[in-house]
């Protein structure tokens, strides 16, 4: 007697229940059509699964901060280097990043003395640029290693370009490419050009003119960084209270504290001639008002460093601080420069 399946096909009384042989060809495509759509519900499960975590993780020796976001955990990841330094965003990162989120697994680093990697290392020495840079190392290392990827993209803001650059150059096969907003290219001659800029817009206002008289580059201290920012803020068109002087001073103080061993060390940077070539796609984001970091400086470091595709992205009216004045405008930037 042959053997059959255990397949029926259940009718109404009237009908017999009908039995085929598992050996059926009709069996045989069945059973591959309903693995094919087990399979692709399968896959498709797996490739819609978000992700929304935080973590603590041991970098450089301490505990710090990161920050995951994604629509798709399956997504290239997305490590954004905040500014500062000291500026974390992770929590803001929805104005910032949420965008992104959709085509990207986005990492929030809160990086050494930073937002809640600050919470948890209070006591935490103040930093050298080679720590910096040995941290972000074992970022990169870690997020590799979480995620099991062999590379992935970097976007750094202002001080955060600073790693950014540092990572492209010494671990380009680890970097799929590198989104340079505000960068620091000059820092020095960025500072001094502004200086100049100033002297000549205030050279009729004596309170004004006598304080900016008094500065030299390199900024020195918080008193001095104060200075600088008081009539730069001026010069924007914006207020500064005469009677807020001491609680912006008091503000300039503490960050000196934390973080004026590395800020010294920016008047070294000098990318011209540190880096005049990357082996990763450079995309490049600059206010053509920035004050900070010079449009005519990152315009002349950007036709001239080699790099096996770079583009320059000029936001009009804009200034310094690209994810506070135009976040959406940005958004679409990074997500066309990567997806293309």
């Amino acid at each position: 007697m042959a053997l059959f399946a255990g397949i029926h096909l259940i009718c109404p009384d009237q009908f017999p229940t009908i039995e085929i042989p598992t050996e059926h060809p009709a069996i045989m495509t069945l059973k591959t059509a309903l693995a094919s759509i087990f399979l692709f519900i399968g896959l498709h499960q797996l490739r819609a699964q978000a992700i929304d975590t935080s973590a603590v993780v041991n970098i450089g020796g301490i505990q710090q901060f990161i920050s995951i976001q994604g629509a798709d955990v399956s997504n290239p990841v997305l490590l954004y280097l905040h500014g500062g330094p000291g500026a974390a965003v992770s929590a803001h990162r929805q104005e910032v990043t949420g965008d992104l989120e959709q085509d990207f697994v986005v990492v929030h680093w809160d990086q050494r003395n930073s937002g809640q990697t600050l919470q948890l290392n209070v006591d935490e020495d103040a930093p050298t640029m080679r720590v910096m840079k040995q941290d972000a190392e074992e970022m990169l290392q870690h997020l590799l290693e979480r995620f099991e990827r062999e590379s992935l993209n970097l976007c750094g803001n202002s001080w955060g370009t600073v790693l950014g650059f540092h990572l492209a150059a010494t671990h380009p096969k680890q970097v799929q490419a590198f989104i340079a907003m505000s960068p620091i290219i000059n820092h020095t001659e960025s500072q001094q050009r502004t200086l100049a800029q100033l002297k000549a817009h205030y050279e009729d206002d004596e309170q004004a003119s006598e304080q900016l008289n008094g500065l030299n580059i390199p900024l020195s201290d918080a008193e001095a960084m104060l200075t600088f920012y008081r009539w730069e803020t001026v010069f924007k068109g914006r207020e500064f209270p005469e009677e807020r002087l001491e609680e912006y001073l008091s503000f300039f103080q503490d960050w000196e504290s934390k973080w004026m061993p590395l800020y010294r060390e920016f008047y070294e940077l000098e990318l011209t001639t540190q880096l005049p070539e990357l082996e990763v796609p450079l995309f490049i984001l600059q206010g053509d008002e920035d004050l900070t970091t010079r449009p005519e400086i990152t315009k002349a470091y950007f036709e001239s460093v080699r790099a096996p595709q770079k583009e320059l992205i000029w936001f009009e009216h804009t200034g310094h601080n690209l994810p506070g004045a135009a976040p959406t405008q940005m958004q679409e930037h990074i997500l066309s420069l990567l997806k293309n």
